[in-house]
């Protein structure tokens, strides 16, 4: 008894010593108290009565009367007043790197969010726009958010409203989806988009009626030349651009963003923004699978997942599908409505064949890196998962962090296989409030109802995240709590009722779950000592008001690492770029279906040497190139084109279409028979000025580089 009496009074004088230690010796830089501090530790709400932070760090949550002991006669002390102060946002998913060209492009979301009700609300919008910034004559004016689903009496923006408004311009209105736009003429013509354009595999061009002359909307595979067409922007211009671009996130209440699908020239320029110290805060960069070998390169895996200067990669991005208010998500059963070019029976498709996924999969499984995937329609989940168990080969012991992106139209029976995986679901459910009504419509109510099921996919113990995909809806992340609480459409209808969450569950999906996707639930997510002071302060308590409110719930002020960064201080310097620099230009480009500048046979023009073993002697032998997702082949007659997809040393081609001219028999029959051959060309290897077309791993044609 005398040994326990011992040992408890020495516990007392450590905790005491401890605690004198933790309030005596530790001076806060930053005290906040008598608001709704709300920790989101737990799996119900808990609150604290103070918080404090020092040198960017929380180092105390608990009594006010302690956390006053740590003040010195620096500490700036914060009265809340009421207000409610909760961990910083951490983004799962949006396309952080559109941010930094829409910061100054025309916002034309529909309401509730913009302006763009109908088509004379964008016209007037884009006016406003472009008389406020003074836009000269000839240069290209680009608005985003066009929302087509909502257009009343199915009255669409058209070449002819955008030539009307804007007779001297260039005009670009991307499309809500981020998978296309609606140009005028002179946009058009810069783009190189005429009658003569044909429309490339998965792509869709709308045809003025009569005739083949394009009406303004360009989507998919269509409208993916336009993205590399880029404008051009300085080093400084760069860093601007970043800065003004994640002041958006900061004024979401955002501390860490997330750029989904990162091309190696974005990579590129994030990295120069970063190495001169211009992010405010954390960027979470995923490299699409196509430039992964590339970047690879330059940045080895031990260097991912560690942040420099505030930007880190964090994983691999590989695109199952596409949108479903788009059309192009793929379903086990077709949309009720046809495809977006009026395809009958339509059920979308994947944006890589099977083959190509597995392939794809297996190989950032071997390099051991976490994976995000775009997933929308319940084929497309099914694919990854066929994907998924052949990387895996039956063994799951080892952990692989995979989430899973959108995952509009999961099904029941596909949440088991989440859990048997531990694979992470990051769900949309502002879905139920934009484009309800267009998912009613194309794929009927009883689907629609079950969109982003966050409420089945928590009870069966999954941590979802939940996102906004920005730019395809705002950064608006009271709007996506609201989404996920009520589920209510833009006519005011409950979209699955039965799917609703609590408004602590939903946001928890929007911190210490996404903390937990990107493996940083040790420093993020919730307030406790030792973690960053990544903080925002909303005017009301998420978590007392009424549901109907969540939307209009304002954030205040979010603060990264103890600094405010919202709202701006417009005293801070600003930041300038390397003199040797600041004055030189870079394209960005958005890749397609392949490796530009990094396989070798990209960007060339190869000229075939032999066929099946036996040597060309034709005078104008039949040339091939691969550029941009496009393998165009010019046999001395007709010319064959077809999308195809590069990956390491293997090659995936689609659908090879043509001209039907004819010619002399011989270069007819060589160039029927190098079609039949490419179809079932799986394998290339390039050396130096050589190329080798493989199928099955047997050498079918040699081509070499025009001279």
């Amino acid at each position: 008894m005398k040994a326990l009496t011992y040992f408890c009074m020495c516990l007392f004088v450590l905790l005491c010593f401890a605690s004198s230690a933790l309030t005596h010796a530790q001076t806060a830089d930053t005290i906040y108290h008598n608001g709704r501090i709300l920790t989101m530790a737990g799996t119900q709400p808990v609150y604290a009565e103070a918080l404090a932070v020092n040198g960017g760090k929380i180092v105390f949550v608990g009594e006010k009367a302690v956390a006053l002991r740590m003040k010195g006669n620096a500490t700036k002390v914060v009265d809340l007043e009421g207000k409610a102060l909760l961990p910083g946002f951490v983004d799962a998913h949006s396309h952080y790197i559109n941010s930094l060209l829409v910061a100054n492009q025309c916002q034309l979301y529909a309401p509730p969010s913009g302006v763009g009700k109908d088509v004379p609300s964008i016209i007037a919008e884009l006016k406003r726009y472009a008389e406020e910034r003074k836009i000269p004559k000839g240069e290209l004016i680009i608005g985003y958010g066009y929302d087509d689903t909502v257009m009343p009496d199915g009255r669409l923006l058209n070449r002819g409203d955008l030539d009307e408004a804007f007779p001297d311009n260039p005009v670009r209105v991307d499309h809500v989806s981020m998978h296309g736009g609606v140009l005028n003429s002179l946009a058009l013509k810069k783009y190189g988009i005429s009658a003569d354009t044909k429309t490339p595999p998965g792509g869709v061009i709308v045809r003025k009626p009569g005739s083949e002359e394009p009406w303004g909307l360009i989507m998919e595979t269509a409208f993916l030349p336009v993205f590399e067409q880029s404008e051009p922007m300085t080093a400084q211009q760069e860093i601007d651009a970043t800065r003004a671009g994640q002041l958006l996130y900061a004024r979401a209440g955002i501390t860490t963003a997330h750029e989904g699908a990162t091309h190696y020239a974005q990579l590129q320029t994030m990295k120069r923004a970063s190495d001169v110290g211009a992010n405010m805060i954390d960027i979470v960069a995923f490299p699409f699978i196509t430039d992964l070998e590339k970047i690879l390169r330059e940045y080895p895996v031990q260097e991912w997942g560690k942040y420099q200067n505030r930007m880190k990669l964090g994983g691999v991005k590989i695109t199952m599908d596409g949108s479903p208010q788009g059309r192009t998500a793929f379903f086990t059963t077709p949309y009720l409505t046809g495809g977006p070019g009026g395809e009958k029976d339509w059920r979308g498709e994947l944006s890589f064949p099977q083959d190509l996924a597995n392939k794809m999969v297996k190989q950032v499984y071997d390099l051991n890196l976490p994976l995000n995937l775009h997933c929308n329609g319940d084929a497309a989940i099914d694919a990854f998962f066929t994907a998924y168990e052949l990387a895996r080969g039956g063994d799951y012991s080892k952990h692989w962090n995979v989430t899973t992106i959108h995952n509009q139209f999961l099904r029941r029976d596909q949440i088991g296989k989440f859990v048997k995986y531990k694979v992470r679901p990051s769900l949309y459910t502002l879905h139920t409030y934009y484009f309800a009504e267009a998912h009613i419509a194309n794929r009927g109510k009883e689907q629609a109802m079950y969109i982003s099921p966050m409420r089945d996919v928590i009870d069966a113990g999954l941590h979802p995240s939940n996102h906004t995909d920005f730019v395809v809806a705002p950064l608006d992340q009271m709007m996506m709590l609201h989404s996920a609480v009520n589920r209510v459409s833009r006519k005011g209808s409950v979209i699955g009722k039965d799917q609703q969450v609590t408004p602590f569950e939903a946001l928890k999906s929007m911190t210490i779950w996404v903390a937990e996707q990107y493996g940083e639930q040790d420093t993020k997510g919730t307030l406790a000592s030792g973690k960053l002071a990544d903080l925002v302060i909303l005017d009301k308590d998420p978590i007392r008001v009424d549901p109907s409110e969540l939307k209009n719930i304002r954030v205040l002020e979010t603060i990264k690492e103890g600094v405010t960064i919202y709202p701006a201080n417009t005293s801070t310097p600003g930041i300038t770029a390397p003199e040797e620099t600041s004055k030189q230009t870079y394209r960005w480009r958005a890749h397609i279906c392949d490796m530009a500048e990094v396989n070798q046979a990209v960007g060339k023009d190869w000229v075939l040497a032999s066929l099946n073993e036996q040597k060309i002697n034709v005078e104008m032998p039949p040339t091939l190139r691969f550029e941009h997702g496009r393998i165009t082949l010019f046999g001395g007659v007709n010319r064959i084109s077809g999308s195809y997809a590069l990956i390491q040393d293997s090659v995936t081609l689609g659908d090879l279409v043509g001209t039907k001219r004819a010619g002399p028999p011989e270069l007819m029959e060589l160039e029927n028979s190098l079609a039949e051959t490419l179809a079932a060309v799986n394998g290339f290897h390039v050396q130096g000025d050589s190329m080798e077309l493989l199928s099955s791993g047997k050498v079918v044609a040699r081509l070499q580089t025009a001279k």
